[in-house]
């Protein structure tokens, strides 16, 4: 490969781990992380209402084991963004087994990424749940009642394609608790090491350069 190749190789890399980890940090990964789309999916029998609380076997990007409860409108509580939250203790329709929600997207394996999403527990301090994506897999019982707490979390992907699912840990027959809103999943700025490799690279270039001029 001739040299003027190889340069505008490095080049290339460079501005090209520049693009990515300067927009992509920014990015969601998460679709419908807050809810807010339902979609055409159709209520499960007669609860609540639109304005209140629906019952769905799975609504846009998100999938369900046991069924997802979606409230609006500052049903009970408000929430945390937007409009909607969900309930993951919901109506289960299906006899035993423990209720989850999951998504999966596009990873790079070996990336870290961030995690993070608001909890609260409705009523019951002993509420809890896990959260599994990459390489972590944490349980959680120190949302509170009466407000939101912010989790945040980094994790390493293994595959290209990483399913986030979060699991209540309460016994299968307790229906209520464990609320989930503004979830988020975005790569990890590349560390200073890297941008400082990839300037030495460039500086390389174009010392390679001058020195061919001169």
């Amino acid at each position: 490969m001739r040299k003027n190749s190889i340069s505008a190789l490095l080049v290339k890399s460079v501005f090209t781990l520049a693009v990515f980890f300067s927009t992509g940090a920014q990015a969601n990964l998460i679709q419908n992380g807050g809810f807010e789309e339902i979609g055409g999916s159709t209520a499960i029998g007669g609860y609540g209402s639109a304005n209140t609380w629906q019952i769905y076997s799975s609504i846009p990007d998100w999938s369900a084991t046991r069924n997802m409860e979606i409230w609006a409108n500052n049903f009970i509580v408000s929430a945390y963004e937007g409009s909607n939250l969900l309930e993951l203790n919901g109506h289960p329709g299906t006899a035993g087994g423990a209720f989850s929600i999951y998504q999966s997207f596009n990873t790079v394996a070996g990336q870290q990424y961030e995690l993070s999403f608001a909890a609260r527990k409705r009523q019951n301090s002993t509420e809890q749940f896990s959260v599994s994506v990459g390489d972590l897999d944490n349980a959680i019982n120190s949302h509170v009642v009466g407000s939101w707490t912010e989790f945040s979390y980094i994790f390493e992907a293994a595959n290209k394609l990483s399913t986030l699912q979060f699991t209540s840990l309460d016994p299968f027959g307790d229906t209520t608790g464990n609320l989930l809103d503004d979830i988020s999943v975005s790569p990890v700025p590349v560390p200073a090491a890297v941008w400082l490799f990839g300037t030495a690279l460039l500086g390389l270039v174009g010392f390679s350069r001058r020195k061919k001029v001169a």
